[in-house]
């Protein structure tokens, strides 16, 4: 062991002596440096170094050869390798100090890229676990390297060859493994992917420490340290028997092979996720919603374990652990309702749910028992009246007359018959099982409704015809009849309307969502929810190198949410008013409707409309705040506005005329480039807000060498203004298609001005001159709020489409199927919007969502160009000053 640690401290020694060390550490730095300054620190950026780790990866499969290619091959040049040879060192000693020795020294060329992180820190929660498992994947990929460049190194005295046939073996055999799946047999194909190791590190580098992949480089590096072994003592001019080597290596492969094939295996194979390892926080906002919490509450996630997977199990109890630590009047539980050990919590919590729901339980179900009793009534009525209707049919009288009778018997016979059918489903709602805790009542109860509605409504009917001048012959018979009809429909009448007396039953809609088995519970001391399971753990994505997409914020916010939603009986409706001809809650071509933002919504505990004024006058919605977001026409057949157009204008018109709280979007027109005033501006006049529809905010920006694009977008990254729905904003990046100037209210969005930026009034031509503009020299404002009567206030944004799907819902893969929100900023402007115009000031503050991943805030452009010049020019010149230091030191 002492050799090899003298062998090891004098090659490291050597390699820090010469100048060649330090310029590939400066070299991978300065790679490294551009990544990271061109991919990770930007403004609003995801702050993860997957990127720098994928990019490395490569890069030392170039540099990995320039440590190993002058071990042995430089020694035998010089020769001094005869010397080392001569000393009473064995070949193995030699082997594994020379690899220890690269080995550590690329530790050492690893370590100078630490800074970047330092840097990032600045501005960012970095997540250490997924840095450190990015590491681990470059320094087992780097051993790899190491130990091939070590063999090649032994089997010639040149170091350029060295380095060429190392980088060669590696860059082939990894873009081979790329190419060669496409040309084999698909039931071969996972063998050569398996193979490939950019594939085996990507793992690493988005946190996913896997056992397989963690074999995979040490049965390589191992493997390639005996061939070094063996090519070492040949230098020593021991001859060994051709077939003692071949057989050794034949089974070396086969031990290759079967361990990678035993690691891969589920029963031995491990997958630990490594992200995730700064403490999670819950925002300000919840914090002060949950100290503010009185009597007792609780909140219970029912989740099956097996079905998830482990890192949303460990997300999900750490936002519990953290509203439990934040107040002493919140208990939190995590059920498995598939464990039989959690029976007996499972268990007490439908027992606390039935007592807080004792009075409603109670009515509901003595509601319940009268409409089965009526109905029953009811099935006998029919049977005993269905045989008179026939009978009075055979009668003489009109021909309508018999075909009516005819009719009124065969219905009356078959509800005589049929109508089981209906009191058998209400006593499924009403039955209590395992896969149904509590009973649904609210199923039963509109179960009955229906029937009992429907017939009440056609009894009468009945009855009134049976009075209504019948023939003789049939007269006097009806006129006995008709009050027992209407006698039934009036009992039927009565129990109808008890039954919708009940109003909306909570315990009925836990136990319809029970009955799915998973979800939250959020229990207050009066009432309680349940948030469905899809609203609150994401599906799996699949696949084995795959780190769960990182959804706490979206947690928190609905269990928060839904705490509010306890705390305040009625919450807001938003209603979605267009002139478009299909509906935009459901998926349109292009991702052009709000189908994303609907989800956001109702996820966040707010009821979700939509009103189509040319179809349909102005919905009356009985109870609490309402908010009408009006999105314009996404397009015009022609100038004129269309008659739809003209209908939603009158619309949004009356809504201002009401009073009402409205968030307006307004989209560019073509109608002042004639000389025509367009609608939508003059109907915001009366508010004070005048905005100009003709032009649109445009960028100039670089895409490449000598290719530059203009934009006909803006993204928002800061806010300067300090009203509510601002400030919930800033540091969220937003985007916002074709862009209008808005002049008054109270800023919330704005654009600073810049060289590159300007108005284009010919914004629908996909040419713009881009050589002949005048620049921006004053802030413009995209986006005002303002109150234009008392406890009434509008919104109204520059910009039509930013609330779309494809802008709002724009997802971006860091690597292996993690996923982020590119624009969180729309989702979180609606928001704010939204529980700013219904009134609800202190639901407002800067909320959890969007930080899937945390984001670099608070870089100025400044600070940007600072870093840039440090990470780029810096760090390599300080390690390039000291290879030059290290030469002169030597050479004087």
């Amino acid at each position: 062991m002492k050799n090899i640690c003298r062998i090891c401290l004098h090659d490291v020694r050597t390699l820090l002596v010469v100048p060649t060390g330090a310029i590939i550490a400066a070299l991978f730095t300065f790679t490294c440096g551009i990544v990271f300054v061109a991919q990770i620190l930007e403004p609003n950026g995801i702050a993860t170094m997957q990127p720098m780790f994928s990019f490395g990866a490569w890069i030392l499969l170039l540099l990995c050869p320039a440590i190993t290619m002058r071990l042995v091959a430089e020694e035998r040049r010089v020769g001094t390798w005869e010397g080392l040879l001569a000393s009473p060192v064995t070949s193995f000693e030699l082997c594994k100090g020379k690899f220890l020795s690269a080995l550590l020294f690329l530790v050492l060329v690893l370590l100078s890229t630490v800074p970047l992180i330092l840097i990032l820190e600045i501005y960012a929660s970095v997540d250490y676990g997924a840095v450190a498992s990015g590491y681990l994947g470059l320094l087992l990929l780097g051993s790899a390297v190491i130990a091939t460049g070590l063999v090649v190194s032994a089997l010639t005295t040149s170091q350029t060859v060295a380095y060429v046939v190392t980088a060669f073996v590696w860059l082939t055999f990894s873009l081979s493994m790329k190419v060669i799946p496409s040309y084999v047999p698909t039931r071969f194909a996972d063998f050569f992917f398996a193979m490939d190791p950019d594939f085996r590190t990507a793992a690493f580098s988005i946190g996913l420490i896997d056992t397989a992949n963690i074999v995979y480089f040490l049965t390589i590096s191992i493997a390639l340290g005996w061939i070094a072994c063996v090519a070492i003592q040949r230098t020593r001019h021991v001859r060994s028997s051709f077939w003692k080597v071949f057989v050794c290596g034949l089974l070396l492969i086969c031990s290759i092979f079967s361990i990678n094939y035993m690691s891969v295996q589920p029963v031995l194979r491990a997958r630990i996720d490594a992200t995730g390892s700064r403490a999670y926080s819950l925002s300000d906002q919840t914090t002060q919603l949950i100290e503010n919490l009185e009597g007792n509450w609780g909140v219970t996630v029912l989740l099956d374990d097996s079905r998830v997977e482990k890192p949303i199990v460990q997300q999900v109890d750490e936002v519990l652990r953290r509203y439990q630590e934040q107040s002493e009047s919140i208990q939190v539980q995590r059920i498995n309702p598939t464990d039989p050990f959690a029976m007996e919590q499972y268990e007490a919590l439908l027992h606390q749910l039935i007592q807080l729901y004792e009075e409603e339980l109670v009515e509901a179900k003595s509601a319940i028992a009268e409409g089965i009793d009526q109905f029953s009534a009811l099935m006998t009525f029919a049977s005993s009246t269905s045989v008179w209707a026939e009978d009075l049919s055979a009668m003489q009288s009109t021909q309508e007359e018999q075909e009516t009778l005819q009719t009124i018997s065969s219905v009356l016979a078959l509800l005589g018959t049929e109508g089981n059918l209906v009191l058998d489903e209400v006593q499924k709602a009403m039955q209590i099982d395992v896969s149904q805790p509590l009973p649904r009542v609210s199923f039963a109860r509109d179960i009955l409704v229906a029937a009992t509605g429907q017939w009440s409504r056609e009894l009468a009917e009945v009855s009134w015809w049976l009075t209504q001048g019948r023939s003789n012959s049939i007269k006097q018979f009806c006129l006995e009849t008709a009050p027992l009809f209407d006698g039934m429909a009036t009992d039927l009448a009565v129990i109808d309307d008890r039954l919708r007396r009940l109003g909306e039953l909570e315990v009925g809609s836990l136990a319809s969502q029970l009955a799915l088995g998973e979800g939250a519970i959020i229990i207050s001391p009066k009432r309680a929810t349940m948030i469905p399971a899809a609203m609150l753990f994401p599906k799996s994505v699949g696949g084995s190198n795959t780190i769960a997409v990182d959804q706490r914020f979206r947690g928190e916010q609905i269990i928060s949410s839904a705490i509010r939603s306890l705390q305040s009986r009625v919450l807001p409706t938003v209603v979605f008013v267009h002139a478009e001809e299909n509906s935009l809650l459901n998926q349109q071509p292009n991702n052009i409707d709000i189908r994303a933002v609907r989800g956001l919504l109702e996820t966040s505990r707010f009821e979700v409309r939509e009103w189509m004024p040319v179809e349909e006058s102005k919905p009356s919605i009985e109870s609490g705040p309402v908010v009408w977001v009006v999105i314009p026409p996404s397009n015009r057949a022609g100038l004129e506005p269309s008659q739809s157009e003209l209908t939603l204008l009158n619309a949004v018109q009356g809504l201002f005329q009401d009073g009402e709280s409205v968030l307006l979007n307004i989209q560019p027109s073509l109608l002042p480039r004639y000389g025509q005033q367009d609608p939508w501006v003059k109907i915001v006049e009366p508010l004070g807000i005048s905005i100009d529809t003709e032009n649109v905010l445009v960028e100039r920006v670089a895409v490449g060498p000598n290719s530059i694009e203009v934009h006909r977008g803006q993204l928002i990254h800061e806010t300067n203004s300090e009203h509510l729905i601002a400030r919930a904003v800033n540091g969220r990046q937003a985007y916002f298609p074709l862009p209008l100037a808005i002049s008054g209210g109270e800023q919330l969005l704005c654009v600073h001005p810049s060289e590159d930026r300007w108005f284009d009034q010919n914004w629908e031509r996909e040419i713009t001159d881009m050589n002949n503009y005048d620049p921006i020299t004053e802030t413009v404002t995209i986006a005002s709020a303002i109150e234009y009567l008392p406890n009434a206030r509008a919104v109204v944004v520059g910009s039509g489409g930013w609330l779309f799907t494809w802008a709002a819902d724009r997802a971006v893969s860091l690597g292996g199927n993690q996923i982020a929100m590119v624009n969180p900023g729309n989702s979180e402007l609606l928001l704010a919007s939204v529980e700013w115009l219904a009134g609800l000031d202190d639901w407002i503050a800067t909320g959890p969502i969007g930080q899937q991943s945390s984001r670099v805030q608070g870089l100025s452009q400044t600070m940007y160009l600072v870093w840039t010049g440090i990470v780029v020019l810096g760090i390599p010149c300080v390690l390039l000053g000291f290879a030059v230091g290290t030469y002169i030191v030597r050479h004087r």
